[in-house]
């Protein structure tokens, strides 16, 4: 616990306040373009399809960055494994496991179990993407697995909100993405960055209490 409290998590807060505050402009930027007076409807066309993909990749981006750099900060704590909440502990020996799939010797398994003994008085170290994959889409499904993943616990708004992540934000965006000419107006936008915002904000403020709580210990 040392050398979490060692660690200054007002920068942690700056920094995801700094990705709040970039993407938030840019978010309003495009409210803002969909939102004249009497548009050109091809023009609207055109500035609705582009906020949909924006939106999505503001939402993946987010998560993807926010979930990194709790991940960042709890490996300059220099925390031992086992002081660790279980997630961040399965992560770091990971590895162990899968040299010892192969066989059901009991041999092998008595050596798997001595090294994850041994590992687990290490000090915490490891990639982000060892516990952040937004895989090829962020749906919700997979949001919560991130969120679970770095030991937080999936809030009931993340739960409320699946559809509005698999449908409004991921299928939206793919079906931009890949090429389908749907059209979307400017109420559609708006719904779309609001809901992306609200989840955001939501998210950014758990990393940030969960750092200055050290959630992450055991």
């Amino acid at each position: 616990m040392s050398g979490a409290a060692a660690l200054d998590s007002s920068k942690f807060v700056e920094t995801i306040d700094r990705q709040l505050a970039h993407r938030k402009v840019e978010l309003s930027n495009l409210l803002l373009m969909v939102r004249e007076e009497n548009p050109d409807p091809a023009r609207l066309s055109c500035f609705a399809r582009s906020a949909i993909v924006l939106t999505y990749a503001h939402w993946e981006g987010f998560v993807k960055q926010g979930s990194g750099a709790y991940v960042k900060y709890i490996n300059g704590a220099k925390i031992r494994v086992s002081d660790l909440k279980f997630p961040f502990q399965a992560a770091y020996v990971s590895s162990a496991f899968k040299r010892a799939t192969q066989s059901e010797k009991s041999r092998y398994l008595g050596e798997l179990l001595e090294e994850i003994d041994r590992r687990r008085g290490e000090i915490f170290s490891i990639s982000p993407d060892k516990c952040v994959d937004t895989e090829s889409n962020l749906s919700s499904k997979v949001f919560a697995e991130i969120v679970r993943g770095i030991g937080l616990d999936v809030l009931p708004i993340y739960e409320m909100r699946s559809a509005f992540i698999d449908q409004r934000l991921v299928h939206a965006r793919n079906q931009v993405a890949h090429g389908e000419l749907v059209s979307f107006d400017a109420l559609d936008v708006e719904d779309r960055v609001k809901g992306a915002l609200k989840l955001i904000d939501t998210y950014a403020d758990q990393l940030k209490t969960a750092v200055v709580d050290s959630a992450f210990m055991q």
